[in-house]
């Protein structure tokens, strides 16, 4: 006796749009220990997500960090997760940013007077 089956496998493929990103800012305030910052910004370079703006500051006792990246919502959903249960950060906030913001800032002009001189004295001519 010999038992014969036949299997006959139906695969239909979709495909799926690509997903959208948008400009986010995400501001995050940390207890300054060591180490903290660098956790928050592997998060982003793990993923290979440029980073157009960053800017951290004191606040109150605390670091706040700024960035502004142009993440998918799954992309904004994992590095909120992430930032959240890092050790030493206090809030995650994220926001979609509008023209203005995504723009850099300049430098006030004593950030740059410095700098200049600075560099005249490396190069002995001040």
């Amino acid at each position: 006796m010999t038992i014969t089956t036949t299997m006959t496998t139906t695969m239909t493929t979709s495909v799926t749009p690509t997903m959208t990103t948008s400009m986010t800012l995400f501001h995050i305030r940390y207890r300054d220990t060591q180490g903290t910052l660098m956790r928050l910004l592997n998060a982003v370079s793990r993923r290979a997500i440029q980073m157009p703006y960053l800017e951290t500051s004191p606040e109150s006792g605390l670091q706040r960090l700024t960035l502004s990246l142009d993440v998918t919502p799954k992309q904004t959903g994992q590095l909120m997760r992430e930032w959240s249960a890092t050790i030493d950060v206090v809030e995650v906030l994220a926001s979609a940013a509008n023209a203005e913001q995504v723009e850099q800032p300049k430098p006030p002009q004593e950030v740059w007077a410095v700098a200049s001189h600075a560099a005249a004295i490396a190069m002995g001519q001040a």
